[in-house]
C-alpha cells in the first residue's frame, strides 16, 4: 500500500534516467565523408609523397578524421545550410584543420609531421562535434 504521501504510479525520483539514444548518421553525411576522406587522402599523399608505410598510414589516418569534419557540416535532410554551419570561430576553425596536413607534409615528408596532421586534424573533429550547434542555434 502507498504511503499517503507517495502515488502508486509515481516513479522514485532516484531511478536512472534511461541514456538517450545515438543518433546514427544519415546516409548522405557518410557519402559526405567517405568522399571527403578519399578526396583529402589524395591531396595530402601528394603533398608529401610516402615515404614509409607510417607515413602513409597516419596520412590515411589525417585523411579520414578531415572527411568526418566535413562530414558534420552536411546538414540532415529537411534542413538548411545554414542550421549546420554555424556562426562562431570555432566552427571556421575546425574547417581550417582540414587545410593544415598538406602545409605541414609538403616541406617535410616524415612520420613525426604525419603525427602532427593527424593530431591537427583529431582537433578540429573534436572542436566541431563540441562545438556544433552550441555556438549560436539558428
Amino acid at each position: 500500500m502507498a504511503t499517503p504521501t507517495e502515488h502508486p504510479t509515481e516513479r522514485p525520483t532516484d531511478a536512472r534516467p534511461t541514456p538517450a539514444r545515438r543518433r546514427r548518421p544519415s546516409a548522405r553525411t557518410v557519402v559526405v565523408g567517405v568522399l571527403a576522406a578519399a578526396l583529402l587522402a589524395a591531396w595530402y599523399l601528394t603533398a608529401g609523397g610516402v615515404p614509409d608505410p607510417v607515413y602513409g598510414g597516419l596520412v590515411l589516418v589525417s585523411a579520414a578524421l578531415g572527411g568526418a569534419t566535413l562530414a558534420t557540416y552536411v546538414p540532415p535532410s529537411g534542413s538548411t545550410w545554414r542550421s549546420r554551419l554555424g556562426c562562431g570561430p570555432c566552427d571556421v576553425a575546425a574547417a581550417a584543420t582540414v587545410v593544415v596536413p598538406p602545409i605541414l607534409l609538403a616541406p617535410a615528408p616524415a612520420a613525426t609531421m604525419a603525427l602532427v596532421a593527424v593530431a591537427a586534424t583529431g582537433f578540429g573533429l573534436f572542436q566541431r562535434r563540441d562545438a556544433a550547434g552550441a555556438s549560436c542555434p539558428v
